[in-house]
């Protein structure tokens, strides 16, 4: 009977095992293709950029053997070189255009895979610090609560808890023990869930006014 039941669970523990293999191995297949979908797009954007480049270079050799005529030419020579070469610019002009809507079609789909990739690091990381009971947590300072106008470096977070980033509008601020936090900043902490879990409310929470 005790061999059955161990041999129930040595199945089990297999099954969970490979399940979780098979998980991994599809995860790892799904992130080199979006890598290798976005090494091809900037091969494609590359090609793309040699086309606008060799379109500026031709119609630079154009205006270039155009001044290296003449200029005692009759009028109507002059004005039958002319007109062609305005109508070779128009329609380089349509093909830079052309290209340049192409081009900003594969940066955008770049973009997207990016962000793709930047989501599974993340959820591979929130993963790995659920195992561990930790958690990353993204806070807003909200007015009037209790971290700002004090410099990070007082603040005494546990040995298990880290400050990892301060943004304030379009800026990563420097860590540094004096910066001080301001209404609106967004703090990145990470740690286990229980320090978090005390920590996290003097960032949000306003301080309380003291009446007489």
């Amino acid at each position: 009977m005790l061999s059955f039941e161990l041999l129930a669970r040595f199945r089990k523990e297999l099954s969970l095992t490979g399940s979780a293999l098979y998980e991994t191995i599809v995860a790892v297949a799904e992130r080199v293709n979006r890598k290798v979908q976005v090494l091809r797009l900037h091969g494609q954007a590359t090609t793309i950029l040699n086309h606008i480049h060799a379109i500026h270079r031709n119609i630079g050799r154009r205006v270039a053997d155009l001044a290296a005529k003449p200029i005692s030419v009759p009028a109507s020579d002059a004005r039958s070189t002319i007109l062609p070469l305005d109508d070779v610019i128009r329609a380089a002009a349509d093909r830079i255009k052309g290209h340049r809507a192409a081009l900003q079609l594969i940066e955008s789909h770049i973009r997207d895979l990016k962000v793709e990739l930047a989501q599974e690091e993340l959820l591979t990381i929130q993963r790995e610090l659920g195992m561990r009971d930790a958690a990353i947590e993204r806070v807003v300072v909200a007015q009037g609560a209790a971290v700002i106008g004090h410099p990070i470096g007082e603040f005494d977070l546990p040995v298990t808890t880290r400050l990892a980033a301060v943004f304030r509008g379009p800026f990563l601020l420097p860590l540094s023990d004096s910066l001080t936090l301001r209404q609106d900043d967004i703090v990145i902490l990470t740690g286990l869930r229980h320090d978090l879990s005390h920590w996290l409310p003097h960032f949000q929470k306003a301080v309380a006014s003291k009446t007489a």
